[in-house]
This record gives structure tokens, C-alpha cells and sequence, in this order.
């Protein structure tokens, strides 16, 4: 009977040391997968998630520089002719309006 726990350890042993090699060849086969996709994926041109997040932030960053940027020019300008001119084109079209009565009205009377 001596024998048995003998064989018992022998086969934990054995078990471990099965564990312990299918362990490496999962992260082998892992790491072989892992390197395969990012081999497609580069060849088709697509980008991963960190170059992806980094691109974005970077994108926030200047979306956000660039607002600021624009509202410091808006502040700092004056106010736009074209805004002028629409506001000195009223007043002419009145005085247009009213030459035209009048000339209307000088036409009536003769």
C-alpha cells in the first residue's frame, strides 16, 4: 500500500508540470494571435484604441486652443463694415423712397 501515495504525488507532479506548460503555450499563442491582428490590422490602415484615444484627446485639445483663439479675435475686432453698411443702406433707401414720392407727387400736380 506504500506505493500509492507514491504514485499520488507522482501524478500531482506530472499535473502541475502539464499546468505549467499549457500555461506557456496559451500565453504563446496569445502573444502569436496577438501580433498576427495588429499585423492585419496595420496593413489595412486602421489605427488601435491607445493611437485612437491619444488622437482624440490631442483633437480636443486644439478644438478647444482654436475656440478660444477665435473668441479672443471676435472680442478684439471691431465691428464688421458689412454690418455697417447694411445699417447706412437703410437710411438711403428711405431717402430714395421718399425723392420718388415727391417726384411722384411733382408729376401728379403738373
Amino acid at each position: 500500500m506504500r506505493a500509492r501515495p507514491g504514485f499520488i504525488s507522482d501524478f500531482a507532479q506530472v499535473a502541475n508540470g502539464a499546468a505549467s506548460a499549457f500555461g506557456s503555450m496559451r500565453e504563446e499563442i496569445e502573444n502569436i494571435v496577438s501580433a498576427r491582428t495588429e499585423r492585419a490590422l496595420n496593413a489595412r490602415g486602421l489605427v488601435t484604441r491607445e493611437e485612437f484615444d491619444a488622437l482624440r484627446t490631442r483633437h480636443e485639445a486644439l478644438a478647444a486652443r482654436l475656440a478660444a483663439i477665435e473668441a479672443d479675435l471676435a472680442a478684439a475686432q471691431p465691428e464688421q463694415p458689412a454690418a455697417k453698411s447694411r445699417a447706412a443702406a437703410k437710411p438711403r433707401a428711405k431717402a430714395k423712397k421718399a425723392a420718388g414720392k415727391s417726384a411722384a407727387g411733382t408729376r401728379r400736380k403738373s
